[in-house]
């Protein structure tokens, strides 16, 4: 007879039918089968096997497993702790806290997050993960955990050294065995310890293995019976060494075999294949199980404590309720401890000291340090977890410190196995050491990481402490460097931190077991050093306020008395300041360190009243205090005036919360008065009324006036509706005295409930500032204020009435200056009297004036927020306006409202055009008296805007209406209008509003109310005239919120983007603004480029064309088109009052040659007229002065034929550009024009483009234009359309001759050209003919400068770097100027070449044959024989030009040879007029040498010969030197044939500056030795 009763489900194998039975006590049930079967009932069970002879009657294992249950209950009901004695187990459900169990890996990045953050966001950081989801023990076998939903037959649950993992597996059996867990699904649950498993070596079967109070043909007959309902529970499955064997695993439970093999075979599933599996392991060891465990399985993480658990640990070790809130309260605030207890042993060694202490040495004795906490976490593992020795032990910390500090300096804290020691590397199980595999692609990667940062900050200080002396002083001495640098090096203190524990000697005999080592001295004289010297470092800074908790923290941490006193002593010295809250420092650690301090500068302290008692000893010595209370009530209030004593520097005391009585607040107050100063002070009270006001107001007039301070009484939360109000401030600030009322109704902004009514928030601040003081009915004021607190419906009479009240008694209130009144819900009419009142009073300097809700009359909101504001700013965030009179800025918004009250937590309007167009607006305008203003209107008005969108009809009307009451407000000065999009009609209504109201100095509409610059703007300033910028803002408006950088151009991030400037003429609002702004939307809107694009440009010039005194334009498209620049270009010209106007277009992105022709798209192009004087600039050119001097701008030349022009063959190719979609777009980067006073124009076509397929080949085109005469216009066209085909081009190129003249052709439909100048990448001798037939067919032409740019003038491939014909309109002549340049250190001898010639000679020079002497000349040494003829080739063609007048060279240095030529050209050339040598090194002839060579020749003629030259002197040994004071000085020397002599004699020398030197001054010295 047995009483088993089955208590849940059965699971059965598959294919095996399952019989139901129930039965009376004493009935019997014959039954075929009777396997697997549920049965109910006290019955006799007998099995009848056919074919077997008599029947045999087998024992009930019901009582078998009932006697195991009671054994189980004795045997794990109780838990031996670390430091448990015999008789001093404790009870497992007193300690045991169900931990944080995840089903999931963890990734790198998640892990990395959790190890990096510490305290309270350490907790909340794993908790608020959404995968980190608790899985509580009963639902480890749940289907839904299983694979595929499969209930899994084997859990894995992985945990790090002392999470949990073997006093949960305990749990589990105990709540089995008790009946509170898996009754249903197990009937016998199993355990296996495998550290005590791996110690066996005989052979044994399963039924030995199972150590428990059932013999083992007990357990062979429950094994054999029951299989599918039998849980093993094998604990610590890292700790078995597994063999390697190949021999067959033992299938049947009595077979025996080495127990490693028992346990593999059992986990394979070899044997019991129907039982399931619970097996624990660190996670060093998943990889290897996880290969041999049996299917389905699924994987669980135990991560310790959650911070809920720590806080259920504390008080079920303690039991007594405030004992357990102490220690938790003391925990938590070290952030580092706090962090550590999510580990369970942590919370066990901490709890188990502070138990030692008992609960009053909580509060009075000293903490113990968190660092000797760590090394008992560590030895403990050590101690219970390895059976090393102890110098095994230590070497194993060294690695794992040497593996920690490895990745200190990159702040790593994930390693991979390449980065262990090799002698942690092969160790089967490395403690402290976390492991888990990282999926990376298609691999993955097996990953070590510490249990958190702060144990791989504790190694790596053991580390040093077990590093050998000398290296341990080197480590630290530059961890210490490092770490001196503050807050940059922030990471570093926690280390240092733990080395100043290590250090302390309790602590380092603890780890080296007694004895003492040489390295813990070293490093302790290295701290206390370093200490000192931060200190020093930081006492007189900011840093001080950041590093008191951290040097505070490291002294505590060393417990050192005696280098205690030293750092204090010092410290005192130099004042000592400190600051820190609860969660940063802990009072005792405060005292610890200051109970050696003779005095103390400040404290900046946040606690609670329970700390005031223990740092009142501390506080007493301050001299400077800045103290917050979370609460204080009467008891606590003699503790706090003596804490503040006298004459100190009270400047902040705050009250969070308390319950205050009139006579502790006048005892603060009475205390107050003695001190030297008074700041903030906040104190609250049981409840405010008149008493206790009138007393805090007649002790401040008496006791405080004329000091600063600030005084605020306020009401506990639990009274305030019995309070006159929730807060009273009275404070004296910059001369004035400040009265301040705030109340709190509820949640600010919501209605409230009350009596089953509606009511309104009201007022929730009124705050007024005198000066000079006066008294006022402080009481009356009150309650007014009282009754603006709420209302109960927005046609509330007696609101207004109050209302009424509260401006009548500010009217009357004497000397004031400054108002600031705060509401949640307000009418439109309420809200217009108080604006009235604010517009007429123009001596209130400071105004705050702010609703959160205003409302109209018909129950609807005007808009979210309305304030007015008025300060006066700083000068140079001022405009001159308002210097004297500071604006009321008026502002609303919408933006909020339609955020808040939107659908599902999102916006109200979905779509752009379903939205609201008015999102906010701001107005500025002066007060004035006797202005007067019907707000009313205003708010009804500007209410019916708001609620249309830009598709209303009726939107135009009432925006109308609203800028015609704005043009109404007296002294308007400024208008900001946020929209949702750019509307036509706004912008045009904005503008024209702006220049019918003059008061105006500036408009602004956005079409965003976002922080950054890239949204659609539009701005509108007075300045000069008045400028419009729309698209991109570009007007610096000065404000207190200007964000243009004046040393900056312009980014464009907005296309397009307009700016013009008009003059400030009444008359230009009746333009048709509206249609510039239409044809501004359609180049907005156009993003490819088309003939509608050209129409929507000109449309927009047409209607700038139409605008009364236009003077400037900017514009900024996305694609420039021939047709639009050209129509630009004519704009300038048709124009007069156009001074200004620039043209640029987006950048293009970069094409493919194959896509080239469908992006012609412009990077940059500009248009620029400005204006400047008539005289020519030529600051681009870097010729010499003497040069400068000969190319004047001259009269027209005589006019040669053009037939001969290489460049008449082609007019035809001119209009064959190419064409691209029918539009054709312009490769240029800059094109700029301006005009100077006298008409002349100039016009720059400039490209920067680096792109091969796009870089043109002249990089820059100048052209200067004579005045208009009233002709035909230019053919822009004809010319732009040429300059593309240069694009893409080359000197080597085909196509260079062909379009380089049709370039120069185009020139002649350029009306009034004067001057050319070209910029190109080489210039090689295809240049100079076309250059030269330039000049002859063009005759007004009178200058044409080709020259290479700045990068490439260097380059071999240019002939020169420069050529330039001026043509003199006086003596109708042509100079030719000439630069060679070479990127050498010796200079091209002639480096520049320059001669003047008839005009009409122009057509027979051959500029092919000098160009080819240059190319060879100008890579030659100034004294090779090459180089000598060459110059007289060079001599020779230049003689071949008939009339040749004057001839000028820039040489290395003079010689005999530059003397002969000089003769030589004088003599065959009798019209040559004038010779110049420009010498520009030392060495060569002296001046004796040069008139002697001069005067001896036979040559007659009257040219004049110039050199220039620097002046130097003569040594003793008749070498020139610079050692004279007038070196370095330009000379230049004029020579002249003497009428009467007929011989070349000095007729003038001239210093650098102009100055004549007269010649009988000199001496011989200063004659004999200028070196030419």
């Amino acid at each position: 007879m047995s009483n088993y009763e089955d208590k849940g489900e059965t699971v059965e194998p598959h294919g095996v039918s399952k019989i139901n039975i129930s039965a009376q006590n004493g009935s019997n049930v014959s039954a075929p089968v009777i396997l697997n079967s549920t049965v109910k009932g006290n019955i006799n069970i007998s099995n009848y096997f056919p074919g077997t002879g008599p029947a045999a009657e087998i024992t009930d294992t019901s009582s078998l497993i009932t006697e195991y249950k009671e054994s189980l209950l004795s045997e794990y009901a109780y838990i031996t702790e670390y430091t448990s004695r015999a008789g001093e187990q404790v009870l497992l459900n007193d300690r045991y806290i169900e931990p944080l169990i995840v089903q999931k890996h963890r990734e790198k990045k998640e892990r990395e997050n959790e190890m990096r953050s510490r305290g309270e966001r350490f907790f909340n950081t794993r908790e608020s993960n959404q995968r980190n989801q608790n899985i509580s023990l009963d639902k480890l076998f749940g289907a839904e955990n299983g694979p595929k939903k499969v209930t899994p037959r084997a859990v894995i649950l992985q945990g790090d050294s002392g999470s949990g993992k073997s006093i949960t597996a305990q749990k589990i059996v105990l709540d089995w065995a008790s009946g509170e867990l898996y009754a249903r699904l197990f009937d016998v649950v199993f355990h296996l310890r495998c550290k005590e498993l791996s110690g066996l070596s005989e052979e044994r079967s399963l039924l030995d293995l199972i150590n428990c109070s059932l013999t083992p043909n007990e357990i062979a007959q429950i094994l054999k019976d029951i299989p599918q309902r039998i849980l093993f529970i094998i604990d610590g499955f890292d700790e078995l060494m597994l063999l390697a064997s190949k021999e067959p695993l033992p299938p049947k439970p009595g077979i025996k075999s080495h127990p490693l093999a028992i346990v593999c075979s059992l986990l394979k599933g070899r044997m019991m294949r129907e039982s399931f599996l619970l097996v624990t392991t660190r996670s060093n060891a998943v990889d290897k199980l996880e290969n041999i465990l049996k299917m389905p399985q699924c994987f669980m993480e135990i991560m310790g404590f959650s911070e809920k658990g720590v806080s259920e640990y504390f008080q079920r070790f303690f039991e007594d309720e405030e004992f357990s809130s102490q220690v938790h309260e003391q925990v938590k605030r070290q952030e580092m401890l706090y962090t550590a207890c999510f580990i369970p042993v942590i919370c066990w060694i901490v709890c188990t000291i502070f138990k030692r202490k008992g609960k009053d040495g909580v509060v009075t004795s000293e903490l113990t340090t968190t660092t000797s906490i760590f090394v008992d976490f560590v030895f403990t593992l050590l101690k219970h977890h390895s059976s090393s020795s102890q110098h095994e032990d230590l070497d194993l910390l060294k690695n794992l410190g040497q593996l920690a500090e490895s990745g200190l300096p990159k702040r790593q804290v994930l390693f991979s196995r390449n980065d262990l020691p090799k002698a942690i590397s092969e160790l089967p199980n490395i403690p402290f050491l976390c492991t888990f595999r990282q999926q990376e692609r298609t691999n993955l990667k097996e990953m070590f990481g510490f249990m958190h940062l702060s144990f791989q900050e504790f190694f790596t200080a053991l580390f040093y402490m077990l590093t050998d002396e000398a290296d341990a002083k080197i480590k630290i001495k530059e961890l210490l460097e490092s770490a001196g640098n503050g807050r940059h090096n922030e990471h570093l203190f926690p280390v240092i931190r733990f080395l100043f524990g290590l250090s302390n000697k309790k602590v380092s005999r603890l780890i080296l077991g007694g004895s003492s080592r040489s390295t813990s001295t070293v490093i302790r004289s290295q701290l206390e050093k370093w200490i000192c010297r931060v200190i020093e470092k930081c006492v007189n800074s900011f840093d001080i306020w950041f590093m008191s908790d951290f040097i505070l923290h490291c002294l505590y941490e060393l417990h050192d008395r005696d280098i205690l006193k030293n750092v204090m002593k010092m410290w005192d010295r130099l004042g000592i300041a400190i600051h820190w809250s609860l969660k940063g420092i802990d009072c005792q650690v405060v005292m610890y360190c200051l109970k050696y301090s003779l005095s103390i500068v400040s404290m900046n302290v946040k606690c609670n009243a329970k700390d005031l008692k223990m740092l009142h000893p501390a506080l007493c010595k301050c001299t400077s205090l800045w103290l917050d209370f979370d609460s204080l009530s009467d008891t606590d209030v003699n503790l706090l005036t003596s804490a503040l004593g006298r004459r100190k520097d009270v400047d902040y005391l705050n009250m969070e919360d308390g319950a205050l009585s009139d006579e502790s607040v006048q005892t603060i107050l009475k205390t107050l008065s003695g001190q030297k100063s008074v700041g903030n002070i906040r104190l609250v009270l049981k409840s405010i009324s008149d008493e206790n006001v009138n007393l805090t107001m007649d002790f401040l007039k008496q006791e405080m006036m004329g000091r600063k301070f600030s005084v605020c009484i306020a009401s506990q939360a639990e009274t305030i509706h019995a309070s006159l109000c929730s807060e009273f401030t009275m404070a004296s600030k910059n001369n004035s005295v400040w009265y301040t009322v705030g109340h709190s109704e509820g949640h600010q902004g919501e209605i409230s409930e009350k009596l089953d009514l509606c009511y309104y928030q009201g007022f929730s601040k009124i705050s007024f500032a005198l000066c000079p003081f006066s008294a006022i009915p402080m009481t009356e004021f009150l309650k007014s204020s009282h009754n603006l607190r709420c209302f109960s419906g927005l046609k509330n009479i007696e609101f207004g009435v109050n209302v009424d009240a509260l401006l009548s008694f500010i009217s009357c209130v004497p000397g004031l200056t400054e108002l600031d009144l705060r509401a949640e819900y307000l009418t439109d009419i309420w809200t217009s009297k108080i604006l009235c009142y604010l517009q007429v009073n123009p001596k209130i300097s400071h105004i705050k004036f702010h609703v959160s809700n205003l409302m109209i009359s018909d129950d609807e909101r005007v808009c979210s927020t309305f304030s007015v504001f008025r300060k006066p700013f700083e000068r140079y965030k001022m405009h001159d306006s308002e210097w004297k009179n500071p604006s009321l800025t008026l502002a609303m918004d919408r933006w909020a409202h339609d955020t808040a009250y939107g659908s599902s937590g999102e916006p109200a309007h979905s779509h752009c055009l379903d939205k609201p167009a008015l999102v906010k607006l701001t107005l500025s305008f002066p007060p004035l008296e006797g202005s007067s203003v019907i707000w009313g209107v205003f708010f009804k008005r500007l209410y019916n805007v708001i609620q249309l969108t830009e598709q209303c009809p009726e939107l135009d009307e009432y925006t109308d209406s609203l800028f015609l009451f704005l043009h109404s407000v007296p002294g308007l000065k400024e208008v900001k209008v946020w929209l949702n999009n750019l509307i036509e009609s706004w912008a045009a209504g904005l503008f024209k509003l702006f220049l019918s109201c003059s008061s105006l100095l500036h408009l602004q509409l956005k079409t965003s109310m976002s922080l950054v610059g890239d949204v659609e703007s539009l701005g509108v300033m007075r300045e000069d005239g008045v400028r419009l910028s729309v698209g991109c803002n570009h007007l610096n408006y000065i404000d207190d919120c200007c964000g243009i950088d004046l040393f900056k151009p312009p980014e464009h991030k907005v296309v397009p983007c307009i700016t013009i400037a008009v003059t400030d003429d009444s008359e230009n609002a009746n333009a048709d603004w509206r249609r510039f702004f239409q044809a501004y939307n359609q180049l907005k809107n156009l993003t490819e480029c088309s003939s509608e694009y050209d129409e929507s440009v000109c449309d927009l010039l047409s209607a700038l064309h139409s605008a009364s005194g236009l003077k400037k334009v900017d514009l900024y498209f996305r694609f420039m088109t021939v047709d639009g620049a050209s129509r630009v270009l004519d704009l300038i010209q048709m124009n007069p009052s156009l001074s200004e106007l620039a043209f640029l277009a987006a950048k293009r992105p970069e094409t493919s040659k194959a896509d080239f022709k469908k992006d012609y798209r412009n990077e940059f192009s500009s248009v620029h007229r400005m204006n400047e004087s008539d005289e020519d600039s030529d600051e681009d050119r870097s010729n010499d002065s003497w040069c400068q001097s000969a190319r004047q701008m001259s009269g027209d030349s005589d006019e040669d034929s053009m037939s001969s022009s290489p460049l008449s063959d082609c007019s035809h190719e001119i209009n064959d550009s190419d064409q691209l979609d029918n539009v054709e777009r312009i490769l240029c980067s800059d094109i700029r024009m301006w005009k100077t006073l006298s008409g002349k124009c100039s016009l720059i076509l400039k490209r920067n483009d680096s792109s091969p397929s796009t870089q043109s080949l002249l990089s820059r085109i100048e052209l200067t234009l004579s005045e208009p005469s009233g002709e035909t216009g230019s053919d822009w066209k004809t010319f732009i359309r040429a300059y593309n085909r240069c694009n893409g081009l080359s000197v080597r190129s085909p196509a260079f001759d062909e379009s380089v003249d049709a370039l120069l052709l185009s020139l002649h439909s350029v009306s009034g050209l004067k001057k050319v100048q070209l910029t190109t990448d080489s210039l090689t001798e295809n240049w100079a003919p076309k250059i030269l037939s330039l000049c002859v067919t063009c005759p007004s032409l009178h200058d044409v400068c080709l020259q290479v740019e700045n990068d490439k003038r260097y380059s071999m491939q240019n002939v020169c770097s420069s050529f330039i014909i001026t043509k003199n309109i006086t003596d109708s002549t042509c100079t030719v100027d000439i630069r060679l340049d070479r990127d050498s250190m010796v200079e091209i001898s002639p480096s520049f070449i320059s001669f003047t010639f008839p005009c009409s000679e122009i057509p027979k020079l051959d500029g092919q044959e000098l160009f080819e002497i240059l190319e060879q000349l100008k890579c030659l040494e100034d004294s090779c024989s090459e180089h000598e003829e060459l110059v007289g080739d060079l001599m020779s063609s230049l003689l071949s030009v008939s009339g040749l007048r004057r001839v000028g060279l820039k040489i290395s240095s003079l010689t005999e040879n530059w003397i002969g030529r000089i003769l030589f050209l004088a003599r065959i050339c009798p019209s040559l007029q004038e010779i110049r040598y420009d010498c520009i090194e030392s060495g060569g002839l002296l001046l004796e040498d040069v008139v002697r060579i001069l005067q001896s020749s036979q040559m007659d003629s009257d040219c004049r010969i110039i050199i220039t030259g620097l002046k130097c002197s003569k040594t003793t040994d008749g070498r020139t030197s610079r050692s004279s004071s007038a070196c370095d000085e330009k000379v230049k020397v004029t020579f002249c044939r003497d009428s009467l002599t007929r011989l070349f004699t000095i007729d003038n020398i001239e210093t650098e500056d102009n100055n004549d030197v007269d010649l009988e001054d000199l001496d011989d010295d200063d004659i004999e030795f200028i070196d030419l």
